[in-house]
């Protein structure tokens, strides 16, 4: 049975499946549009459900492997014969490669990346925009037959044993490669794939790449050597599997330190980052959640770890307004033929523009959960002010925070002041709903930009433009 909550309220559902679901393995994405889950069930089949009707789709014929999903409207997969296959809930299409096929990397612009396998140990990748079967484009990487392919922003990061290399996924083009004196465990890029995050076998520290650096910017300490490495999907923190043990070391990627340790079963679902900074947590049978900054403990569900956990961002579990339905009337009584007419009428009728209205941004959809309180300035600070995002702003601007509460970014903006500076809130939209950043800047050059955030002593990121 698949349950939804409105976090953090966890005490009871607001919406269950009708049937049962077959039990996940993993989950490969979610289509905010649709409201569509994919995921791998625990047998190895690709399962989408559909959280507005409940309707669970199970694909168990052809067998399939490297399963995968960018978008969670499309799933692609390779065929026990070779050949590429995408399940859409309109039908498939199926695609055979000129060669062995490894992988599958869909692209945000609904292309995709194939990997294929060359006898002398190369990589060939293909670039192809389904349903169109034509490859656009293609290019060889030495030694990379057997890497690991990663996905980081537009970039495609190939993982041999002791390098990585990197191909621009629009047009692959090759990127600077980085070579390393011990051979790679794990790499876990940030979301924005600005970043990589690179642990070797046997050692304590992790190796920060910088794609503006075009190489190795830093490293960071950990008290010893890793198993694992899990990304916080908002990139805020990293969190490292030691090699021993069942805990979690927690990195601050704004302010690249440790912060410390979390005790913890690691599973395909948990740990895990909640969007409000939390660590959800596998305790015995129960999940724990704590403060990924201070390590304080919160809230504890009883019987939590008998669930796979996965957060997602949506709002379609909330009630449509019935507003949206009411029929609309039209006057009758006169006839007018010229629509010159009809507009000058129309706009005789109109209230004059309320013009203390422009620039602000609207409120963000209302919820079927309780409200959270807000979090407030502090008493005789001025509030900071919420302006629009200006997409040709240049320099480089100190990112904070980004939150969905105005209430809540005003606040952690008062308590941010550097050298006189105030931060301010940024509103923008994303996916359709308000966000609020709490910045500072911009200005005229990175080293500028990271003084200051490292003078507020306070996690950050560093953006050029508006992040």
């Amino acid at each position: 049975m698949v349950r939804a909550y409105a976090y953090p309220r966890l005490d009871s559902a607001i919406w269950s499946s009708p049937e049962a679901a077959p039990a996940p393995d993993h989950v490969l994405a979610f289509n905010d549009e649709a409201g569509q889950v994919v995921y791998v069930d625990s047998r190895g089949y690709p399962a989408r459900l559909d959280l507005r009707s409940g309707a669970l789709t199970v694909t168990r014929r052809p067998k399939l492997v490297g399963l995968t999903s960018g978008d969670g409207a499309s799933i692609y997969a390779i065929t026990d014969s070779g050949s590429v296959t995408r399940i859409t809930p309109t039908g498939r299409w199926t695609f055979k490669a000129p060669l062995r096929t490894r992988d599958v990397l869909p692209q945000s612009d609904g292309s995709i990346l194939i990997v294929g396998e060359k006898k002398d140990g190369q990589a060939v990748l293909w670039h192809l925009f389904p349903p169109d079967s034509r490859i656009i484009d293609t290019v060889d990487v030495p030694r990379a037959a057997k890497a690991r392919r990663l996905q980081a922003g537009d970039r495609v990061i190939l993982v041999l044993d002791s390098a990585i290399a990197a191909v621009r996924a629009r047009d692959l083009a090759p990127l600077p490669s980085a070579e390393f004196k011990g051979r790679i465990l794990d790499v876990a890029p940030t979301p924005s794939g600005d970043r990589l995050y690179v642990a070797l076998v046997g050692s304590p520290e992790l190796h920060v790449i910088d794609r503006y650096r075009e190489g190795e910017s830093g490293k960071v300490e950990l008290p010893g050597p890793v198993a694992a490495l899990r990304m916080d999907p908002l990139g805020r923190y990293l969190l490292a599997r030691p090699l021993k043990g069942d805990s979690a070391w927690v990195v601050a990627l704004g302010t690249q330190r440790v912060i410390g340790a979390v005790a913890t079963t690691w599973r395909a679902d948990l740990p895990v980052v909640a969007p409000d900074g939390k660590l959800a947590l596998a305790s015995g049978s129960d999940v724990r959640f704590v403060d990924a900054e201070t390590l304080r403990p919160g809230a504890t569900v009883r019987g939590g770890a008998k669930d796979f956990w996965h957060f997602i961002l949506w709002d379609g579990f909330r009630p449509r307004n019935a507003a949206l339905d009411a029929p609309v009337y039209f006057e009758t009584r006169d006839t007018v033929r010229d629509s010159a007419t009809v507009a000058a009428r129309a706009a005789d009728t109109l209230p004059p523009p309320d013009l203390s209205e422009v620039g602000r941004v609207p409120p963000a959809p209302s919820s079927t959960a309780q409200p959270q309180p807000a979090t407030q300035p502090p008493a005789g600070q001025p509030t900071p002010p919420v302006t629009e995002m200006k997409p040709r702003t240049t320099g480089f601007v100190v990112s904070f925070a980004t939150l969905l509460s105005e209430q809540g970014a005003r606040g952690e903006a008062s308590r941010l002041n550097v050298d006189g500076e105030q931060a301010r809130v940024v509103a923008s939209i994303v996916s359709g709903r308000p966000v609020y950043r709490v910045v500072l800047g911009p200005y005229a050059s990175r080293a500028d930009a990271e003084r200051v955030g490292k003078r507020a002593a306070h996690p950050y990121w560093i953006f050029e433009g508006m992040p």
